[in-house]
């Protein structure tokens, strides 16, 4: 092979790889961008309402590791698991959800990490305020990883404060009992979903075979039913008379 044939050959395989390298890197800059805009649009929902956000987000087999020392620090497998370990407890000591205000998203790859402000209100009348930052890696638009900094003195504070006692009935509420005459077993006609709504202000939901499949906190003003589920999601109702109920785009009717 002649100089020239050498010299040319080396060229095009530095162009070859020139080629790929900015192949890859417009890649990756895409999926970037397709994790960013995903996550970015998961924490609008959530700030206007939503109430599915790990739901959306996260994937069943999750990892979840919380940064710091506090009992609430630590490994967290399954998606399951952290809702049922960390956001159950928490949310279940608060009036409303914590609604978060991104500050900024950053995504390189498969990685986007988010810093974001949330704020909501426990029980007992005072506000929690605090701080986080969350570095998730994206997998098919489901986060597979996830580590997350805050000030895990407030979220202990919250836990430590307030009783789950407390956080079902609040000091000089009436029992709701006295509130409304819908307690009492509502089920779907096909016996399929089985709702409880308790005086204490509380509901148990059963459906098919699974016992207590949600559960968690409720409130009746009028013929209207607001519920906040022990796993951070909030759903309505309303009564169209006293036995007939429609939820969730079921009909419910009241158990005899």
């Amino acid at each position: 092979m002649t100089v020239s044939n050498r010299l040319f050959s080396s060229m095009l395989l530095v162009l070859a790889m020139m080629i790929s390298f900015f192949a890859q890197a417009s890649s990756d800059n895409a999926v970037a961008e397709k994790n960013k805009d995903f996550i970015s649009q998961a924490f609008a929902k959530w700030a206007t309402g939503g109430s599915t956000f790990f739901q959306d987000v996260l994937a069943e087999d999750v990892v979840w590791t919380i940064k710091g020392t506090s009992p609430a620090a630590g490994t967290y497998k399954g998606r399951a698991v952290f809702i049922e370990q960390a956001v159950a407890p928490f949310a279940a000591r608060l009036s409303s959800f914590v609604k978060p205000r991104v500050n900024d998203i950053w995504a390189d790859g498969n990685d986007v990490v988010v810093y974001w402000d949330g704020s909501a209100v426990a029980v007992d009348g005072k506000p929690y305020n605090n701080s986080f930052v969350w570095i998730l890696r994206m997998q098919d638009l489901r986060a597979t990883e996830v580590i997350a900094f805050l000030d895990l003195t407030q979220y202990d504070d919250v836990i430590n404060r307030i009783s789950l006692a407390e956080s079902i009935v609040k000091p000089g509420d009436k029992p709701m009992s006295a509130q409304h005459s819908y307690v009492g077993i509502w089920v779907t006609a096909d016996g399929r979903i089985r709702q409880q709504l308790l005086a204490n202000g509380r509901y148990d939901e059963a459906r098919g075979h699974k016992e207590s499949a949600y559960q968690g906190r409720y409130e009746v003003k009028g013929s209207q039913i607001d519920y906040w589920d022990d796993t951070g999601f909030t759903a309505e109702g309303v009564f169209v008379d006293q036995n007939t109920l429609h939820h969730g785009g079921m009909i419910f009717y009241r158990q005899q």
